[in-house]
């Protein structure tokens, strides 16, 4: 097996975060209360979580990771997926990524001009989670 990187994103609330991410499909696979938490997917993502004692602004959190898929179909379902949970296209600035006050949101799938096809999900904490294949 090869290496993975996975990402270690920032949450003050993690019954928040699981709550979030177990309606996108994610499960949580380890928790060390008020310290570490661990989400993981059917299809093997894995999503890090560090505890922000300190509390966290979502305005202000420029946290993000990138998860690759395969394939373009892989991606679509997942966005279909995550739409179908109820998570909001965009916020009204125009990219789906700015303002909004932390609120979670979703950008639509979109080919890039550097031929990837990508979307985006902005979690409770303000946590950017780009999607692409």
């Amino acid at each position: 097996m090869g290496a993975v990187a996975i990402p270690i994103l920032p949450s003050s609330d993690f019954a928040a975060t699981v709550a979030f991410y177990s309606a996108l499909g994610l499960f949580e696979a380890g928790q060390w209360p008020g310290q570490y938490l661990i989400l993981r997917s059917a299809a093997g993502v894995e999503l890090h979580f560090w505890y922000c004692a300190d509390g966290l602004d979502p305005t202000a959190n420029d946290s993000g990771c990138y998860v690759r898929y395969d394939t373009d179909a892989e991606v679509l379902a997942l966005y279909e997926s995550w739409a179908a949970a109820g998570v909001a296209d965009g916020d009204g600035s125009g990219d789906g990524e700015e303002g909004g006050g932390g609120r979670p949101r979703l950008t639509a799938p979109a080919r890039t001009d550097y031929g990837m096809v990508e979307f985006a999900l902005i979690d409770p904490m303000g946590n950017l989670v780009r999607i692409g294949a």
